[in-house]
C-alpha cells in the first residue's frame, strides 16, 4: 500500500502534508501535561468562585466549555484482548449513523487540539483562508473522479477546479458557536480525527462501503442519462434498462496501472480508458449478511432515496427475507422506545434533515441528530450502546490531511468521527489513522464475525477510542436550537 501520508520515522513533516500522530507513549505524556493543567486552571477557579451549582440535567453546552466532569488521569488501555473482552462485556447495541457531505476541516477544523486546518491550498499553489460558512453554505461537484482530483496525489490543492467551485465555496469552516451540539459531543466524548472517507465518493459508493467494506466497483451514484427505460433512478435490480458507472474487473496487473494513474491524478485517462457501465444488480457478501448467519439482530433504517439505496442492487437481499430489515428511518426511535433496538443499527437521516448542502441547512441537520442521541441517552439501552457519528464524503469542502492511497477506489479525503458511548473516552482526540471498514470492523470484531475482505480485515478497530474502565460517562441531553437564529 502507498500511503500519501509522510513517513511514520519522518522528525519533521513536509510542507503540504500533515505531520503523523504522536505514538502512545508520547500521547500519554501530553495527555498527563493537559489534564495538569486543567486541575491547575479548576484549582485556580476555585479560589474565585465559591457558589456550588449542580450540573443541569440538559444544555446546549457553549463550544469552548470543558466536559462537565473531568476524568482522572487516564491509565493506559489494556491489552488488545482484553479491551475487546471487556467491549463485549459492555457494549450490546451499534449504531452506525452516517450523515452527508463534510470534512473534517469543515465542522472540526478549528476545534482545540485536533489536527486542524484554518488555511487551504489551490491548485496554483496559493495558499488562502478558509473563510467562516454560513447555516445554508452551498458545496462545490463531489464525485469519484473529483476525489482523484482534489487530493492530487496527495497535495490536496485542486478543490477550487471542480463544478461550482467558484467564489471559495469549498474553502469555509464552521466555528463551535456554529456547530455547539457536534462540539460538545467532541468535549464529552472522542472525537476521531484521523478517520477518511473509505472512497473517493460520492454518496451511493460511500454508502456501499458502509455495508460491504467494497463499492462492489461502482463509482457514482446513478446519473440522469442512465434510469432506463422508465427514466426513473433508483429501480436497480428491479430495472434490467438501468446503467451505473463502474470499474471492470481487473488484473493485477491493470489495477497497478489504475492506481498509478490515480497517484498522479490523470481523471481524463481513467475516465477515458477505465469506466465502464454496467446494471446495478450484482451480489456480494456484506456484514448484514455476517450478522443474518450469526442470529444478531440488524437493521439498515434510511430514507427510500436512490443515492441511499445500495440495498436495492444486491439481488439476494432485494428478494429475499432480509429486505424486511431495510426500513424507514422515522422507525429507528419507535423501535428504541417499544425496547425493539436492534444490535447492530445503519441510521442514515431524511435527506433535508443529513447535513447536505443544498437539500437544508446545518442547524437542522444538527437538530435531527441531537433529538435522535437523546432518544438513545433517555432509554435504558444508553448504558450499553456504542455510537459511530460520521459524514459520508467530503462534499466538495476541503481538508488538508492526505488520505492513505489503499486502493484504487480510495481511501477519501478526511471526515469527522465522533464516537458517543458510556464508555468512550472522555473529551478525547482519537488521532488513529482509520476509515468507514473501521466500523465494520469493529462490528465484526464484536461478533466475532469473519471478515469480508482485506480492507476490513486490517482497518483500525477503533477499540483504544474506548475506555471500557471508566466510570461510565451519563447522558448528554443537549437541547436543539432555534434555526431561525443561525447564521
Amino acid at each position: 500500500m502507498t500511503t500519501w501520508f509522510t513517513a511514520p520515522d519522518a522528525s519533521v513533516a513536509e510542507e503540504g502534508t500533515a505531520p503523523m500522530p504522536p505514538n502512545r507513549r508520547t500521547m500519554a505524556w501530553l495527555r498527563l501535561v493537559a489534564v495538569i493543567a486543567v486541575l491547575a486552571s479548576v484549582a485556580a477557579a476555585a479560589c474565585t468562585h465559591t457558589t456550588d451549582t449542580a450540573e443541569p440535567s440538559s444544555a446546549t453546552i457553549a463550544p469552548t466549555s470543558a466536559p462537565s466532569s473531568m476524568p482522572a488521569l487516564r491509565q493506559p488501555l489494556p491489552d488488545h484482548a482484553t479491551q475487546l473482552r471487556l467491549a463485549r462485556q459492555r457494549i450490546t447495541k451499534i449504531v452506525f449513523l452516517v450523515k452527508e457531505n463534510r470534512t473534517f476541516d469543515t465542522l472540526f477544523g478549528l476545534y482545540p487540539g485536533a489536527d486542524g486546518a484554518t488555511t487551504g491550498k489551490l491548485c496554483d499553489g496559493t495558499t488562502v483562508p478558509l473563510t467562516q460558512g454560513h447555516d445554508d453554505s452551498p458545496g462545490a461537484k463531489h464525485s469519484f473522479l473529483t476525489g482523484i482530483q482534489v487530493i492530487d496525489g496527495g497535495k490536496m490543492d485542486c478543490f477550487d477546479q471542480t463544478e461550482r467551485a467558484q467564489g471559495g465555496v469549498p474553502y469555509i469552516q464552521y466555528h463551535g458557536d456554529q456547530i455547539p451540539n457536534y462540539w460538545a459531543y467532541a468535549q464529552h466524548f472522542t472525537l476521531g480525527d484521523r478517520f477518511f472517507s473509505s472512497a473517493y465518493g460520492p454518496t451511493f459508493v460511500e454508502h456501499f462501503w458502509i455495508v460491504a467494506a467494497s463499492t462492489n466497483r461502482y463509482l457514482s451514484n446513478e446519473h440522469l442519462d442512465q434510469a432506463g427505460d422508465d427514466q426513473i433512478r433508483g429501480g436497480y435490480c428491479d430495472d434490467p434498462t438501468e446503467r451505473m458507472d463502474s470499474f471492470p474487473l481487473m488484473t493485477p496487473a491493470q489495477t497497478k496501472t489504475v492506481y498509478g494513474l490515480e497517484q498522479r491524478a490523470d481523471i481524463r485517462t481513467i475516465e477515458s480508458d477505465w469506466i465502464i457501465q454496467r446494471w446495478p444488480c450484482h451480489d456480494i457478501k456484506v456484514v448484514p449478511d455476517l450478522l443474518q448467519s450469526a442470529g444478531i439482530s440488524w437493521k439498515y433504517y434510511l430514507e427510500q432515496r436512490p443515492i441511499w439505496d445500495v440495498m436495492g442492487t444486491i439481488p439476494h437481499i432485494r428478494y429475499g427475507p432480509m429486505w424486511n430489515n431495510i426500513v424507514g428511518n422515522e422507525s429507528f426511535v419507535s423501535d428504541l422506545q417499544a425496547g425493539e433496538m436492534p444490535d447492530v443499527s445503519w441510521l442514515l437521516p431524511p435527506i433535508t434533515l443529513s447535513d447536505h448542502p443544498d437539500y437544508g441547512t446545518l442547524c437542522n441537520g444538527e437538530n435531527w441528530t441531537v433529538n435522535t442521541i437523546n432518544a438513545i441517552m433517555q432509554s435504558p439501552e444508553w448504558a450499553h450502546t456504542a455510537v459511530f457519528l460520521t459524514w459520508d464524503d467530503y462534499g466538495g469542502f476541503y481538508d488538508h490531511v492526505p488520505p492513505p492511497h489503499e486502493d484504487i477506489y480510495g481511501d477519501g479525503p478526511r471526515v469527522p468521527l465522533l464516537v458517543i458511548s458510556p464508555y468512550a473516552r472522555q473529551g478525547y482526540i482519537f488521532h488513529e489513522t482509520s476509515d468507514f471498514s473501521s466500523v465494520l470492523r469493529f462490528i465484526e470484531e464484536m461478533h466475532n464475525l469473519q471478515s469480508l475482505g482485506r480492507r476490513d480485515a486490517t482497518a483500525n478497530d477503533l477499540l483504544d477510542a474506548f475506555d471500557f474502565q471508566q466510570k461510565p460517562i451519563p447522558p448528554l441531553i443537549l437541547n436543539p436550537r432555534d434555526c431561525s437564529q443561525a447564521s
